[in-house]
């Protein structure tokens, strides 16, 4: 047995908490978080990392940073208040780290509750208080601990209802969607409660049920996966909603994507609706019960008689079955629930981390008119996904059709679905509601979801009103934490534009749209990546899909060439059975620029750590693409830039798929190479950086080209050269020739217009300002015709349209909810608030801060809520003088770039300015740039001294 002295250490401890001086403005600390997320009770990381924000006491103190940590971790919340960690005591950690800090302590048990606070002490020696405690609970950690519970659902189909099947149209085949069913069971409790915890996993849907009340506010729950890989379940603390004496728990399942089999085709769904679930219970006597799903459940198909997610949903209320999930109910006449496959092994359930989907915003209608004799329009102002929610008080049997649609019909004004794609899905969107004649009722869909602005309503005796009708927003939770505003409305416009855009294609993963296709296209999620971190506390939902495109990777005999044994490179789509074929590079480039921006914003190495094998896997199997001339021969294009169509208009796409393809793969090599220095793999990362030149120099000798009718050159279109110069792909040399060039191309061939797809304008106008072209991107930003941003917008629309046509003279058709087209909106936050995390410092350890447009713009506010703090940069011209209001978070730096030219007077705070600066003359503008650690700082730049 070893022993060691106590009180060495101890006196040791004491020794290092003396030193410090306890008392006022020692900082306080905030916003405590494990793995991302506020007090979890599903972590199923061995061992999480704990995160806390260090705050200023006193706005106006300056330069502070964290210089040690102590964290205490307990079983027991009283042990805490005796500031003693059972689990875990850190001691005083000398470390500035204060984000993602690994949890270093006992082994954690399945359901084990964890007590934490945290205290530090900065770097003027004063320790701060102890944070207010914070917790977390482990999720199942062991296939075992779902031991004794099964997978259940219903065993025949007795609905006899016409509205269960819907016609394929493609197919020119009546199809039915599986059943909805109901699923309960009686359970006595006969002692008193100290904490009920409950496992559920549904697939597709399922809403969970306890004494006639739904648990929680999920809905769509649990989110969409590859379900053969992972089954993700959710956790539910039901200690107050479970009584001593008999409890009903209940299950109402709906079809999801698992159940998908109807709409495309019938290759698309994995299985039948079932659920598994455990309910654990501790009473206050120290004994413990646990209840199961297994075959002694009762089941019955439940009033939705159809549901499917890309075809609606039918209900009919005469067969709704009152107190379904309370005690007493008589369910003689129920089926006995049968034992049915698992979708996935044991080991293969996951805890869902991601924010669960909600109904997030309830709408009012905008405008209601009649539009035949016994059909109501209604329009609520924008466009978003969901439903609608209804109350009706009409006969029993008489049926409502509900329609939804983005867009009206030019002709007619009656809701035109063409936007939503039914001849892809094989039918249009529909849903139908039999009512009761009960009195009133009110409904709204359960297991479906659409995009849409507007409805048409059938089958109804009285108009509609707002007392009757309401659209509601459903989508991910996720929290939004960055802000934009500035002077130029047309600039907020498509700032709420992008990000409605985003949050209505969020639905467990982001989609390229709510209605037709509900996919996870990994080139649309790219383009959207910086424009969803700076905007948004997504770093959950986006590990969640980085594992759904892990999930979903494929090999081919190209790739077992190369690298024997791999598991496989990503494929179009994730999750899903949809477009699974191997992606084109630049879509597949996913997998790297979506755990890259997530590292860079939020300082996570697990983001890319666990899957760095699958990505050099990626790089050795697009080098095989590389022809003599040394670029690579892959690509699928820049998506959908003005007039273009794949089959009517092909010409349009001006940067060929090659061209942007090498440029991605280019990109790739450095998002690889960064990963394996970070990861310690510094050969890997050497071979990269030499596969990398050669890349580059191979794009610049084959596609850099004079431009037709000029002495100028670029790389052959806008996108192509926005990504060499993004990327670094131009030779210092060229550089400025090549911003000439691209300047040419917008104002010479294209009118001063853009001609770029995702690709291109995802940097096209943060590229402009980079290089000097403030006023060409301003113009193009604030310009009102085809195809501009603002062109969109005046055309009436609230989301970005998937195609760049000339809605106001032509008919509307494709989607009208494509966020890949607003991420070059990330530009309000990169370039106008001037806000850069950098790679060096991830997470806004150090960051940088340099506006533009400050000639052109009245005022910007913009803010991003980073690891540390709050990150805030606000700005204004007044009549002879340029203002700056920045807040740099605690235990961070920042360098600054200020707009000054010769002459000016530069004041903080009301006084000259003294920090060591450096005047820069960049692109024709003038800097002066600083590095400044945390703190609240007023800049004044003085166009003129002011006379004395």
């Amino acid at each position: 047995m070893n022993t060691r002295p106590i009180f060495p250490v101890f006196l040791l401890l004491l020794n290092a908490v003396v030193a410090y001086s306890h008392g006022s403005n020692g900082g306080t600390l905030d916003d405590l978080r494990v793995e991302h997320l506020h007090d979890p009770i599903q972590l199923d990381t061995p061992r999480p990392r704990l995160s806390w924000k260090l705050l200023a006491e006193d706005s106006n103190e300056r330069d502070l940073t964290q210089q040690s940590y102590q964290v205490l971790v307990a079983s027991q919340r009283e042990l805490l208040s005796r500031d003693q960690g059972d689990l875990w005591d850190s001691g005083m950690v000398q470390s500035s780290q204060s984000v993602l800090v690994p949890y270093d302590g006992e082994e954690l048990r399945s359901r084990q509750v964890c007590y934490w606070k945290v205290r530090v002490a900065d770097n003027r020696g004063r320790l701060s208080r102890w944070s207010e405690v914070a917790t977390w609970r482990m999720a199942l950690l062991h296939p075992a601990d779902w031991s004794g519970s099964q997978w259940i659902g219903l065993k025949d189909d007795t609905r006899d209802s016409d509205l269960a099947s819907r016609m394929n149209l493609s197919l020119n085949e009546s199809l039915r969607s599986h059943p909805s069913p109901l699923l309960r069971k009686e359970v006595t409790l006969d002692k008193n409660i100290r904490n009920a915890m409950a496992y559920v996993s549904g697939v597709g849907y399922a809403d969970f049920y306890l004494n006639g009340k739904k648990v929680g506010d999920h809905v769509l729950d649990p989110g969409q996966t590859n379900y053969e890989q992972h089954t993700l379940y959710v956790v539910h603390d039901v200690t107050d909603d479970l009584k001593t004496g008999t409890n009903v728990l209940g299950f109402w399942l709906g079809n999801g994507f698992y159940g998908q089999n109807i709409a495309f085709g019938k290759k698309f769904g994995y299985g039948k609706p079932s659920v598994r679930a455990k309910l654990f219970i501790e009473y206050t006597d120290g004994t413990t019960q646990e209840v199961i799903t297994d075959e002694s459940w009762k089941a019955t198909v439940s009033p939705i008689v159809f549901d499917n997610v890309y075809w609606g949903e039918s209900y009919d209320a005469r067969r709704k079955i009152t107190g379904w999930s309370e005690p007493g109910l008589d369910d003689s006449d129920w089926q006995t629930a049968i034992k049915v496959a698992s979708p996935c092994r044991d080991d293969q359930l996951r805890p869902q981390l991601i924010p669960p989907i909600k109904e997030v915003e309830r709408l009012s209608p905008v405008k209601i008119e009649r539009v035949a004799p016994t059909t109501w329009l209604v329009d609520f102002g924008k466009n978003i996904a969901g439903w609608v929610e209804l109350t009706v008080n009409q006969k029993a049997g008489d049926v409502i059709e509900v329609v939804p649609a983005e867009v009206l019909d030019k002709d007619t004004g009656r809701a035109d679905q063409r936007t939503q794609g039914g001849g892809a899905t094989g039918n249009q969107y529909r849903l139908f509601y039999v009512c009761n004649g009960r009195g009133e009722e009110k409904w709204s869909p359960r297991f479906t979801y659409s995009g849409f602005q507007y409805v048409e309503l059938s089958g109804l005796d009285s108009p509609p009103d707002e007392d009757s009708i309401s659209a509601v927003f459903v989508r991910s939770a996720i929290e939004k934490t960055g802000t934009f505003r500035c002077s130029e409305e047309m600039l907020n416009q498509q700032y709420a534009a992008s990000l409605l855009s985003l949050e209505g294609n969020w639905h467990s993963l982001p989609e390229d749209c709510p209605h037709r296709e509900k996919c996870g296209w990994l080139g649309d999620a790219h383009a959207t990546a910086d424009l969803s971190l700076f905007n948004y506390d997504i770093a959950t939902f986006y590990q969640k899909f980085i594992r759904d495109i892990e999930d979903s990777l494929r090999s081919d005999a190209r790739l077992e060439r190369v690298r024997p044994g791999s598991t496989g490179v990503p494929t179009m789509v994730a999750p899903g059975k949809r477009a699974n074929r191997i992606a084109n590079i630049d879509w597949g480039v996913a997998y790297l620029i979506l755990p890259w921006r997530l590292y860079v914003h939020t300082g996570d190495v697990e983001a890319f750590k666990t899957h760095f094998g699958h990505i050099q896997d990626f790089i050795a199997y697009f080098r095989t693409f590389k022809n003599q001339q040394g670029v690579i021969e892959n690509g699928l294009g820049d998506w959908c830039p003005p007039h273009w169509d794949r089959r009517a208009a092909p010409e349009y796409m001006e940067c060929h798929p090659h061209v942007s393809g090498t440029a991605f793969y280019y990109q790739s090599l450095q998002i690889a190479s960064q990963m394996a220095s970070i990861l310690g793999d510094s050969e890997y990362s050497r071979q990269c950086i030499v596969e990398a030149e050669k890349v580059r120099t191979a794009f610049e000798n084959v596609y850099l080209n004079p431009i037709k009718g000029s002495k100028l050159e670029h790389y052959g279109s806008q996108t192509a050269t926005v990504m060499a110069l993004k990327l670094g792909m131009v030779s210092p040399n060229q550089i400025d020739d090549c911003v000439k060039g691209l300047t040419f191309d917008i104002e010479e061939l294209h009118g001063g217009h853009h001609a770029c797809g995702i690709h291109g304008l995802r940097h096209l106008y943060t590229v402009l300002v980079d290089h000097g072209q403030d006023e060409l991107a301003y113009q193009m930003l604030t310009d009102t015709t085809f195809p501009s941003p603002g062109y969109v917008l005046d055309c009436g629309l609230s989301t970005w349209p998937e195609r760049r046509f000339e809605w106001k003279k032509e008919r509307y058709r494709n989607s009208f909810n494509h966020p890949m087209n607003g991420g070059f909106a990330a530009f309000m936050h990169e370039s106008l608030g001037g806000i850069r995390p950098q790679v060096s410092a991830p997470g806004y350890k150090h960051f940088r801060l340099q506006p533009y447009l400050t000639n052109h713009l009245e005022w910007v506010n913009a803010s991003v809520d980073s690891p540390y703090g709050l990150v805030r940069s606000e700005w204004k011209n007044e009549a002879d003088a340029f203002l700056w209001d920045i807040e740099i978070p605690v235990n961070t730096t920042a360098t600054i770039w200020i707009p000054y030219s010769q002459g000016m007077k530069l004041i903080e705070n009301g006084h000259p300015f003294s920090e060591d600066v450096v005047h820069v003359e960049k692109h024709g503008r003038q800097w002066i740039h600083c590095e400044v650690g945390s703190g609240n700082f007023r800049f004044r730049v003085q166009h003129h001294q002011e006379s004395e």
